[in-house]
């Protein structure tokens, strides 16, 4: 496994539980950083404004240095923490869940509460099609276009290296995010080009 590579995923997953009456519905999504991950809450909040709860965790970076979690009035530690928690022991990164509680009329308890909401955040990792993925960086640069086909000929060499041509005319070249600074180097070499 290289060096920009996690265990993540590209879409959201879902899943329901349901404990003594109380219904979970439970989100896991890709977060590629802590500002997509608030905003999907604030999505969920809006969008299950009549819940009881709307409890949230995510864990972002390639060493899972970012982490949080919210247990949204549930009794400290008796939801986020749980949500979190089963995030990390997938081994899981740059993803955020929530789960989203309508309650059914019966108390749960502290340890009822750690198993819904550990439990619909479990069947949604369950259901999820988790893969190898790579952080990226795009760099955008532009070329003369009679000088184009250096810079055609130095991408063809590459084969960890994506390329495309913006509405602007730009390269925006995506490599792993390790390469990024080689690369700029490498690009400065190509006359009349000029990284953005």
């Amino acid at each position: 496994m290289q060096v920009d590579s996690y265990l993540g995923i590209l879409q959201q997953y879902t899943s329901e539980y349901k404990a003594r009456g109380s219904k979970f519905y439970g989100f896991l999504f890709p977060a590629n950083d802590a500002e997509t991950f608030e905003e999907k809450i604030k999505v969920f909040k809006h969008q299950f404004s009549d819940a009881t709860h709307v409890c949230s965790a995510c864990v972002i970076g390639l060493k899972k240095e970012y982490q949080k979690c919210s247990d949204d009035g549930e009794p400290s530690n008796s939801s986020g923490r749980p949500i979190l928690n089963i995030l990390l022991s997938a081994n899981i990164t740059y993803v955020g869940c929530t789960v989203v509680r309508y309650y059914g009329g019966n108390k749960l308890g502290i340890p009822g509460l750690i198993d819904a909401y550990g439990g619909a955040t479990e069947a949604c990792i369950l259901a999820a099609e988790l893969k190898s993925l790579v952080v990226t960086e795009t760099l955008t640069c532009t070329i003369h276009s009679l000088e184009a086909y250096r810079l055609y000929n130095f991408l063809a060499h590459k084969k960890e290296i994506n390329y495309r041509k913006n509405e602007a005319g730009q390269f925006e070249i995506m490599c792993p995010k390790s390469m990024t600074a080689l690369l700029r180097i490498e690009l400065k070499k190509i006359r009349t080009l000029l990284v953005l």
